[in-house]
């Protein structure tokens, strides 16, 4: 029972400690950046952002918007990029 316990715990404390990374964070912004400009189709929808950044998505009903989806988020994710960079302190 005693490692059953501390096993649940370990889980919980390693579910709690996971975030976003800031490439993960820039490209989910820009994702719903190009959902609330309507640059995207509702046809596509991101599935998963991995931490360096790279994303996936699925079209539910053909290959509408496969090409909009790509072109919006590259775009966006690299003025956030460029809009982080130069708020940053430099040293």
């Amino acid at each position: 029972m005693r490692t059953l316990v501390l096993v649940a715990a370990a889980g919980l404390v390693g579910c709690a400690s996971m975030q976003n990374t800031p490439q993960q964070d820039i490209v989910w912004e820009a994702y719903r950046q190009c959902q609330y400009e309507g640059r995207i189709s509702n046809n596509v929808q991101m599935t998963r952002v991995e931490p360096d950044g790279r994303y996936w998505y699925q079209m539910m009903n053909g290959s509408r918007g496969g090409i909009e989806i790509q072109n919006c988020i590259d775009e966006k994710a690299a003025a956030l990029a460029a809009a982080k960079r130069s708020a940053s302190p430099t040293r």
